[in-house]
């Protein structure tokens, strides 16, 4: 359905008309990883498991996180594609695969000149398991695109390196010390995307939308059943916590790690809230305006609980699937302490 290759084309052309070229990296990454994740799990109180293989980092460019994201893309969103083209006349299949192709190598060109670092989490989708066999997710840094946001921001470099790494390995002590997540995640995102697969007409997917508009709905959302949009909530509310924990986390720990912290922290904060009117259009259309909200509510979840119960309170919500909260919990950290308090 979606042509990978001349994806991956349109993607890289796109992505290496901005891309800054011959960057000095001599900032010693897997140094920097080993200095933060002693502090961070001192913090948290989160151990990674004592026999744990060898990290994999790539300092890379934009056209090898492209190929890992095709990769991705491709495994998730090509056996559903096929099933929902089943029937589909010779045209219109033609049609929609020239479409999504472009589109897909429009986003992923846009999005690889944003990411500065990506910690993968491993494999999401049943089935998929061997593509970390039990291995530390893999980290991706971005050297080009730190330099480019370093001089954009006015911060120091190095301290943003040290920031981004900070960043991911929180990620990585949420994914390593607590195996289940990721399973977990797994099961959120089949129940989210499985009922794509069975095809919506034209007249159903109009109704929809009037009937999501009506309702209040927004970016993709609009085309989504009830039931996908409860997985939706279930899915975001599980990423806020995710986000947010890891950006109370980093505020704590970075002070003492990064120079100028502070400094650092409100630039990065103020550049993911004042966007150019097109990469604004961009995120919402595409849904990842509400990944930004969910650094907002899961930071605010974790701080509010954290407060009140200190780390080891917080610490529950790694504990066990039915611990992570809702959405309306998320939004009021109160009702998670209480349900918390009665289990």
């Amino acid at each position: 359905m979606i042509a990978w290759d001349a994806a991956r084309r349109i993607a890289v052309t796109l992505a290496a008309r901005t891309e800054r070229r011959g960057t000095d990296a001599t900032f010693d990454y897997p140094g920097a990883v080993e200095s933060t994740l002693g502090p961070l799990s001192e913090f948290t109180g989160i151990e990674l498991p004592a026999e744990t293989p060898e990290r994999r980092l790539r300092v890379t460019d934009r056209a090898e996180w492209i190929d890992f994201n095709v990769e991705t893309f491709g495994k998730l969103l090509e056996p559903i594609l096929k099933r929902a083209a089943e029937g589909t006349s010779g045209p219109s299949w033609a049609f929609g695969s020239a479409t999504l192709t472009a589109q897909l190598g429009l986003l992923l060109g846009f999005l690889s000149s944003r990411v500065l670092g990506q910690y993968d989490t491993g494999p999401l989708l049943v089935g998929d398991e061997e593509r970390n066999g039990g291995r530390p997710g893999k980290v991706f840094f971005l050297d080009g695109n730190i330099v480019s946001a370093a001089k954009r921001l006015g911060v120091p470099v190095d301290g943003l390196r040290l920031w981004i790494v900070l960043h991911e390995m929180t990620h990585a002590l949420q994914f390593e010390g607590h195996p289940w997540l990721r399973g977990h995640l797994g099961g959120l995102l089949e129940h989210l995307i499985g009922p794509l697969s069975e095809r919506a007409g034209t007249f159903e997917v109009a109704r929809r939308l009037l009937r999501n508009v009506r309702e209040g709905g927004r970016s993709v959302e609009l085309v989504m059943s009830g039931h996908q949009r409860e997985s939706f909530d279930r899915m975001q509310a599980a990423m806020s916590v995710i986000e947010g924990y890891s950006d109370y986390v980093m505020h704590h720990v970075g002070r003492g790690l990064v120079p100028n912290y502070d400094h650092l922290s409100k630039r990065m904060a103020q550049s993911r809230e004042h966007r150019p009117p097109l990469e604004t259009a961009i995120f919402r259309l595409t849904g990842l305006d509400a990944k930004l909200e969910q650094y907002r509510l899961g930071e605010q979840f974790a701080a509010a609980v954290a407060r009140r119960q200190g780390m080891r309170g917080l610490n529950r919500v790694w504990e066990r699937p039915e611990n992570l909260p809702s959405l309306e919990e998320v939004k009021d950290p109160g009702l998670w302490m209480t349900r918390m308090e009665a289990s």
